[in-house]
């Protein structure tokens, strides 16, 4: 019978919130940086990086994404962002996860074609040539967009993303509330890791798997519990200031010659790669 230490569980409970946490502000250096996408206007740089990763969206061949995955990697270079810290925040789940959910299309059960490995005779079950290509470029494909996506907050800080959301036409509600969510998920976090340490605290022997998830489970709804109440707490605060469903922002950030220049590259750069992939060029 496997038996879980409750020590262990909030242990590495606690530990993964404070890494979390660590990485959300370790983050946060880059975008102080003096690189390339640091200086670029913040709504040049999100329409910039949007124009690439819908070329790499539009692209079917793998060269293309090859390209449109090296220049990514080119701008975070140009970005002073650490290229071993950038693979790790780019491919270590989504690429990965993609690669699994496109695993079965490798088989002629699912993309029938040319036999690459044969792997029953009787029924006949191969890998194929088409269904490794197409689950290679799927993956390849959502490694690219994450690539451009990840560029988007690691160079510029979150209080710019939103303003220049905003000035690009969001809805005042959506922006309200991601910087909501953002501004007090690390408060809730705090909440988890006085619940862990205080749940800790009382663990005195070894407790069984089945009696852990118990734990967790009373955990996740006490945590979503004060979620609730907080919300309403911050409503209520909100509207006793009169709050009135619409926020004012100032916006100092001007487009200048460079950033136009960085437009039409991102324009330029992606109708060719998109041109050449449909081999118009």
């Amino acid at each position: 019978m496997f038996v879980m230490s409750g020590n262990k569980l909030y242990d590495k409970t606690i530990e993964h919130v404070i890494k979390y946490i660590n990485e959300s502000i370790f983050f946060e250096i880059y975008t102080k940086k003096d690189g390339l996408l640091q200086n670029i206007e913040s709504r040049i740089k999100i329409i910039s990086l949007l124009i690439f990763l819908i070329g790499s969206v539009l692209c079917h061949h793998i060269y293309s994404l090859i390209i449109f995955n090296l220049l990514a990697l080119f701008l975070a270079y140009l970005s002073k962002i650490p290229i071993l810290v950038y693979l790790k925040r780019v491919y270590i789940f989504i690429p990965i996860f993609a690669g699994i959910i496109a695993f079965p299309l490798i088989f002629n059960l699912v993309t029938p074609g040319h036999d690459l490995i044969v792997l029953l005779n009787n029924p006949h079950i191969s890998i194929t040539y088409e269904g490794l290509k197409y689950a290679v470029i799927f993956t390849l494909r959502v490694a690219t967009c994450v690539s451009y996506a990840v560029l988007i907050p690691i160079t510029t800080p979150w209080n710019k993303v939103t303003l220049a959301l905003k000035k690009l036409g969001v809805p005042d509600v959506v922006i309200t509330l991601a910087n909501l969510a953002y501004r007090y998920i690390f408060l809730l976090l705090n909440h988890l890791l006085d619940m862990m340490y205080s749940r800790k605290s009382r663990v005195v022997k070894d407790i069984g798997m089945l009696e852990s998830w118990k734990d967790a489970g009373k955990s996740m709804g006490a945590l979503f519990l004060k979620t609730y109440e907080m919300g309403e707490d911050v409503y209520y605060s909100m509207m006793s200031r009169g709050y009135l469903g619409e926020v004012r922002y100032i916006y100092n950030e001007k487009i200048r010659l460079k950033d136009i220049c960085f437009l039409i590259f991102s324009i330029v750069v992606t109708a060719i790669l998109v041109l050449w992939d449909k081999g118009i060029l």
